[in-house]
């Protein structure tokens, strides 16, 4: 095989890996970031969210921002909202977090969860089913809902999974819990086809390489 062969194998795989990766769109509002919401975790504030809705893709992680607290633990869950509360099974439930105390963003990465267009979701910190949970943590708050049209909700429970519930969720007087998402859009069609051009250029190639 020649060096120009070489080099269209090498641009067209190029391109394939691009598209299969494509940049994810990176929602956040901690540019309006402004005071504290208190507090979550144990005995009493058992889960702390944000609402939004989505524009389609793949989340790929989800933070928070806590400013102070007791050292512990909690988890990161993602489910269904219907406009008053968090609908079960969750989407997606985290490892335990370890929180440390002080200032530590709290979430999690690698989640991949497949999100539909259009439909309103949660993502949420809770002390629900976690050994020796959070106390009195401080989250950092914001004016802004980071582009992706939310609220700021809470649910206190005693530490009972708020999924297996059917009570609403409240508000607060600060609008959204401070966050950052990336999402990652779905292909468009016109990338599948060019991709599938790419893989029957690579067999041409292969092939042409055969009868040499």
């Amino acid at each position: 095989m020649n060096r120009y062969s070489i080099a269209k194998i090498a641009l067209i795989a190029s391109t394939i890996f691009t598209s299969l990766h494509s940049s994810a769109t990176t929602y956040s509002n901690l540019d309006s970031a402004t005071t504290a919401i208190t507090t979550f975790g144990y005995p009493d504030t058992t889960s702390y969210g944000e609402t939004f809705a989505s524009p389609g893709g793949f989340l790929r992680d989800f933070t928070f921002y806590a400013l102070s607290g007791t050292s512990g633990n909690l988890a990161l869950t993602i489910a269904a909202w219907d406009g008053s509360k968090a609908v079960g099974p969750a989407l997606y439930v985290s490892s335990p977090i370890s929180y440390a105390g002080g200032e530590q963003s709290l979430g999690a990465s690698g989640i991949n969860l497949a999100l539909q267009a259009n439909i309103n979701y949660i993502a949420y910190l809770t002390i629900a089913d976690v050994a020796s949970p959070v106390q009195g943590v401080r989250m950092l708050g914001s004016t802004g809902n980071g582009g992706l049209q939310g609220d700021f909700v809470y649910l206190n429970t005693s530490g009972v999974n708020p999924l297996g519930l059917s009570n609403s969720w409240s508000n607060y007087y600060v609008p959204n819990i401070t966050y950052t998402a990336n999402i990652t859009a779905v292909p468009e069609p016109e990338t599948y086809a060019m991709l599938l051009g790419g893989f029957a250029l690579l067999g041409v190639i292969a092939r042409r390489r055969r009868q040499a």
